[in-house]
Order: C-alpha cells, then sequence, then structure tokens
C-alpha cells in the first residue's frame, strides 16, 4: 500500500466508517433502540454518557503533550476539559433523578470495558483519533438527536443538556481530528494502522452499543 493524498485518505476512513454506521444503525433499529423512554431508560442512558465522555478523555490526555504543534495541542486540550465537563454534567443530573452517577463506571459492561481497553491499548496519536474522534464519536451526534426528540415529552432537562451542552461543545471540535490526520498520517503505514485502528474501534463500539441496549431496564 502506497501512501495516500491526505483527502484520499480522509476519503478512506470516512467510507469504512459510515459502512459501520449503516450496519450499526440497522441492528439498533431491529432490537428496539428507539423504542419509548422511560425514567429508567433514561438513567440508564446518562449512565452510559459518563462512562464515554470520561473514557474520551482518559485516553486522549496522555497524547496531548506529543501533539507537537501548539495550533493543535491546545485545542486538543479544550477538547479533554469539555469531555470532563461534559462527565460532570451528566453525574450531577444523575443524582438530581436519585440515581447512581457511577453505575456503568463502576461495574461496566463487559463489551463496553473492551472498547476502551483497546482504546487505551493504541500506539500512536493518530490511531486513537481515527477509532475514537474520527471514529466512532462520529455517531455521537446522530443518536443523540434522536434521543433529544424521544426524551424532551418526559424529560426537558436532559433533553437541553444534549442538545445545548454536549452537542454545541461536540459541533465545536469536529475539525480537530480530520487535521490532525491530514497533519500527521503521511506515510503508508500510519495511515493502515490508523485505518485499522478505525474498523476495530467501531466494530467494538457496535457491540458495546448492542449489549447496552439489550441491558435496558423492561
Amino acid at each position: 500500500m502506497q501512501a495516500l493524498k491526505p483527502e484520499e485518505f480522509l476519503n478512506q476512513l470516512i467510507a469504512t466508517r459510515e459502512g459501520f454506521w449503516e450496519k450499526m444503525n440497522a441492528e439498533r433499529k431491529s432490537y428496539g433502540a428507539d423504542k419509548p423512554l422511560s425514567a429508567a431508560v433514561v438513567l440508564r442512558r446518562l449512565q452510559f454518557g459518563v462512562v464515554m465522555e470520561r473514557k474520551a478523555a482518559e485516553v486522549t490526555a496522555p497524547w496531548v503533550s506529543k501533539i507537537p504543534d501548539l495550533d493543535l495541542q491546545q485545542p486538543m486540550s479544550e477538547y479533554v476539559v469539555n469531555e470532563l465537563k461534559h462527565t460532570s454534567i451528566l453525574r450531577k443530573r444523575i443524582t438530581e433523578l436519585n440515581g447512581d452517577p457511577d453505575a456503568l463506571w463502576n461495574g461496566p459492561l463487559k463489551e463496553l470495558k473492551e472498547l476502551w481497553d483497546f482504546h487505551s491499548s493504541l500506539g500512536s496519536l493518530c490511531e486513537l483519533i481515527a477509532s475514537v474522534q474520527f471514529g466512532h464519536e462520529e455517531f455521537f451526534p446522530r443518536t443523540s438527536k434522536s434521543f433529544i426528540e424521544r426524551v424532551m415529552p418526559i424529560d426537558p432537562t436532559t433533553a437541553s443538556i444534549y442538545r445545548d451542552t454536549l452537542l454545541a461543545d461536540e459541533a465545536g471540535h469536529e475539525w480537530i481530528a480530520p487535521e490532525i490526520l491530514r497533519r500527521y498520517a503521511t506515510d503508508a503505514e500510519s495511515q493502515q494502522k490508523c485505518l485499522e485502528a478505525l474498523k476495530k474501534g467501531c466494530e467494538l463500539f457496535g457491540r458495546a452499543i448492542q449489549s447496552f441496549n439489550q441491558s435496558m431496564p423492561r
């Protein structure tokens, strides 16, 4: 495999990611992920959010100091801070709903642990970015918009948190991942490793989502 030009490389990653999204989205519908929400299901979704936001910050933070260019190092550090801010907001909302903010953090699903153990094992910044920020994190706005529509009638406060804070912050840092990959994943070996990391991350994320949805309160 020869090194691809940056835009060709990104298009390859996008095509791979979108293939996983189509498969995962079809599977989500088949086991009722979009069924009507109850208070217990909302609480579980918030607990899932705590894990995803906090873990994204934890696996990314060690790489921030290794980013050579300040114009990317600074926004990536702000990304980490935002993920921890979201964790704090979600934990507060769970407490307001009389739930345990750390239920899924302290007792993670096996598939969820496998996902984040994989991210922790990656050997380069670009592999991590390809798998998390350019990979399955791109699914978050899509599933969140559906969640917001369904939760609004029963819990407008939670809907507002997702719409006005989590999604708003997400939109502000969507540019960082592709720019890191354009700038640093320039040789054939690193591009191949990024592609493999994205595939594996999306595969594990799909398994984690299925396990999570099937564990929902009835």
